[in-house]
């Protein structure tokens, strides 16, 4: 008997000092590596906030302003901007709690991809991933160059990811940590209202999550149901809002009929039969030698890939009212995706090739995000005193003129001037514009984003379709009476990360085409995927061990 003990007390000390080990890591260990990241992702975030203090706005941030500041200046019911006021109605929220400065705007928008990039990770970790693969999926979400690139910059892309985010993160507390159903549904309606008033083509990430609370609940139907129609009913709220209040104050809404829809009917409307034969013979010519200039990489600029607007506008008349003009083209598009020949025409020559150069950076648009600096257009001509833009500052201003350490920390945190180096370093790790790829480490080189050639996406698109083959790949060859190779969370959370991922992609590769911002709206979901996609790598390899014959001497 006392060999017995002797012999199994070594086993027992061998699992005491590993229990202690994993204490020690799950308590010290992880906490400090997700510190060092989060850390990391800030710095980088700041990185780009001080090296262009006085480039915030694109093409299109504008507009956003112009609707900001006309809520904040009492004249909402003037304003006619075409865009939805979600973003606007946040920026005047931020301007009401602290101050009206484009600098605080953009600030929240780094904090907010900083957090999407945490509900990414979360999403996967509730899936029963290793850490290791949500620690992945973090990374890639706030560390790719374009992301941070688009939040430096005024537009709806952060906000609308970090809401589409959100939502998708309680819908995963819901199916894998069982939150309260009802008051979590809630919660989720509030976060799809709230973008789809951001962007209007939201209603398909919201429908996704939704169809997703549906198929991946564990309980009754009826239960399933009713929880639906709670995210549903508060989502249907919050959008009407806005909607109910344009009707008090006599506010037309906003609406982007025309631009959304111009270039389906451009691409691909037929303009030798159907409706308004006389608008369309005004364009007729013009819609004839652009399409003819079409090549098997698109057309060659952001300015050539816009030619449908033109077309749009030829087919206008003098004396046409606002709403006339819309319906006429309102009219063609429905013909067009209506009418089997143009509807495959414009799926198999457009859409099926806009979101492979969408994934894979497949074309110049695609591949090669505007220098900050080329942005100076803008800049000057959308000045906006009200929020102090253009601010005048220069490149490492900030830091230099508000980074004062307190002195009990001055010994362990950097001084201004090595802080700004340290973030000139880590800029020049591929975030800095150049026109070749940047070396990173190991004899590694990284594409900019500035450059001609195509960038990290291609990586993170490839490991998204991986995953949905093999996720698809183990339904079809999994066997009743088998171990399942795959736990039932990690499948389900890597189909609704596909989902948001390929529908977010799907939307402008069908009604606009794959321009490189529009990714954003895809990168963070495919960096979870990545995440997914390594924890079932690490499942099936394991499985396959197990189920290895044993040689036998």
């Amino acid at each position: 008997m006392r060999n017995g003990q002797e012999q199994t007390s070594p086993q027992t000390g061998s699992l005491v000092k590993t229990s202690r080990i994993s204490r020690l890591a799950d308590h010290i260990l992880w906490p400090a590596i997700w510190i060092a990241a989060v850390a990391l992702a800030a710095l980088v975030h700041l990185a780009f906030f001080v090296a262009w203090p006085d480039n915030f706005i694109h093409e299109d941030s504008a507009a956003y302003l112009d609707e900001t500041r006309a809520i904040l200046t009492g004249h909402y019911a003037d304003d006619m901007n075409g865009r939805p006021y979600g973003l606007a109605f946040f920026f005047f929220i931020l301007s009401k709690l602290f101050t009206p400065d484009i600098r605080l705007f953009v600030a929240a928008q780094h904090v907010m991809s900083v957090v999407t990039g945490l509900l990414i990770a979360a999403i996967v970790r509730f899936a029963g991933a290793p850490r290791i693969f949500s620690l992945l999926a973090f990374l890639l979400a706030t560390l790719y160059a374009r992301t941070v690139h688009y939040d430096n910059t005024i537009g709806a892309e952060t906000t609308s990811v970090f809401l589409m985010s959100l939502a998708a993160f309680m819908a995963a507390g819901i199916v894998f940590r069982n939150w309260s159903p009802f008051r979590v549904a809630a919660g989720i309606g509030l976060s799809i209202g709230a973008v789809m008033l951001c962007r209007s083509a939201a209603v398909g990430t919201g429908f996704a999550i939704l169809l997703w609370l549906l198929l991946a609940l564990d309980m009754r139907l009826v239960r399933r149901l009713a929880v639906l129609a709670v995210a549903a009913g508060f989502g249907l709220a919050v959008y009407a809002i806005p909607i109910a209040i344009n009707s008090i104050v006599e506010k037309r809404p906003s609406t982007e009929v025309v631009s959304v829809m111009a270039f389906v009917v451009g691409y691909s409307g037929d303009f030798d039969h159907g409706v308004h034969l006389e608008r369309k013979a005004q364009a007729r010519q013009f819609v004839t030698k652009m399409r003819g200039a079409d090549g098997p990489q698109g057309w060659a600029d952001i300015e050539q890939y816009q030619w449908p607007l033109d077309a749009i506008e030829r087919m206008r008349r003098p004396g046409d009212s606002k709403a006339d003009f819309e319906s006429i083209v309102r009219d063609i598009f429905v013909e067009t995706v209506t009418t089997p020949s143009t509807l495959w025409r414009h799926v198999s020559r457009h859409f099926t090739r806009e979101m492979f150069f969408l994934l894979f950076d497949g074309n110049y648009p695609a591949s090669r995000a505007s220098r900050p600096e080329d942005y100076e257009y803008f800049v000057k001509r959308d000045a906006f005193e009200i929020f102090h833009s253009p601010t005048g500052l220069k490149s490492g201003t900030l830091i230099r003129d508000h980074y004062d350490p307190p002195a009990v920390l001055s010994r362990l945190l950097p001084s201004a001037d090595g802080l700004q180096a340290f973030l000139n370093k880590l800029f020049s790790l591929g975030y800095a514009p150049r026109y070749d790829r940047a070396p990173l480490c190991c004899g590694l080189s990284i594409s900019t984003e500035y450059d001609f050639l195509p960038g990290p996406i291609r990586w993170l698109s490839a490991g998204t379709l991986l995953l949905a083959a093999l996720l698809l790949a183990c339904r079809i060859f999994d066997r009743p009476g088998r171990n399942a190779p795959l736990t039932r969370n990690l499948a389900a959370a890597g189909i609704l990360l596909l989902m948001l991922a390929f529908i977010n992609a799907a939307f402008p590769a069908f009604l606009v085409y794959g321009f490189n911002r529009y990714a954003y709206y895809l990168t963070p979901f495919m960096a979870g995927a990545c995440g997914i996609l390594g924890a079932v790598l690490v499942l099936l390899a394991r499985g396959l061990r197990h189920r290895a014959p044993t040689r036998r001497f």
